[in-house]
């Protein structure tokens, strides 16, 4: 059995402090993204029956976090 694989791109703002991967964080790091209304709209749109009642419930609480309506 393989290891999942996964790719992330970290994008800096002007004037955010450099975050070097080694240094900052390393591959077994916890790593998390911010959700937005767009990207539960397409988890719903793409991926619905392949997340469970306890994903979707995740996403109601994170709402709740990020104040998205």
């Amino acid at each position: 059995m393989c290891a999942p694989r996964v790719s992330c791109k970290i994008e800096q703002g002007k004037g955010d402090q450099v975050i070097v991967f080694g240094r900052h964080f390393d591959a077994s790091s916890q790593l998390v993204s911010k959700i937005s209304r767009e990207s539960i709209d397409l988890l719903k749109a793409n991926f619905k029956d392949d997340l469970s009642e306890a994903d979707w419930k995740l996403v109601v609480k994170l709402k709740k976090v990020f104040n998205i309506m």
